[in-house]
């Protein structure tokens, strides 16, 4: 169980569907013998389904079949500073997710191929993965498609909603800039040797 308040809670599910379209890299997590799991993995939305796959050698994958998972897709986040507002304000974090629970099952290899061809149309306008491939038979032995039923979802999109028209539009601009700044300050300290 989970809290927010409900002027930042959407169950929407086409505003929930698109923004899972635009930020399809879900944390998956799974609950087996009493220990957590958590994978990253890209899902693409399938008759209200959603459908990814699964490396044969993650930890996650021996358990996952018939399993009740949860899934976060993340858009990103910031602190906002007071100092950015007129009024009197307390610091604060700003957030976009959407929280989704279902259960998990194994999907046949063609319709993996299918999932697969259909992300890569959503997410590369420069490259079309055919199904003649040469590769994509191979991924069988190493991957295994998965979907995932839709039991409950809502969207966590908390932007100072509850203030002000410029107050929310000012939230709005700093969740995007802090994202920008950050994101380029841990790519320029990333090396290849860190690895």
């Amino acid at each position: 169980m989970s809290y927010l308040p409900s002027h930042f809670t959407s169950k929407n599910w086409e505003s929930v569907k698109a923004f899972i379209e635009l930020f399809p890299l879900a944390t998956l997590i799974s609950l087996h013998n009493q220990e957590i799991f958590t994978s990253h993995i890209p899902f693409i939305i399938d008759n209200d389904k959603l459908v990814g796959h699964i490396n044969k050698e993650n930890p996650q994958f021996e358990h996952l079949h018939k399993s009740k998972v949860e899934l976060i897709f993340h858009a990103g986040d910031a602190y906002i500073s007071p100092s950015e507002f007129k009024t009197d304000e307390l610091p604060t974090f700003n957030y976009a997710k959407v929280h989704l629970k279902g259960k998990a099952n194994f999907i046949e290899e063609p319709k993996m191929v299918d999932s697969l061809i259909a992300m890569t149309n959503q997410l590369d306008f420069n490259f079309k993965l055919k199904p003649t491939h040469p590769k994509l038979p191979m991924l069988k032995h190493f991957i295994q498609g998965l979907e995932v039923s839709i039991e409950e979802f809502h969207g966590r999109f908390k932007m100072s909603q509850d203030k002000s028209e410029s107050h929310f539009n000012t939230a709005k601009t700093l969740l995007q800039q802090s994202q920008e700044e950050r994101l380029k300050l841990f790519l320029n300290s990333l090396s290849q040797s860190d690895y």
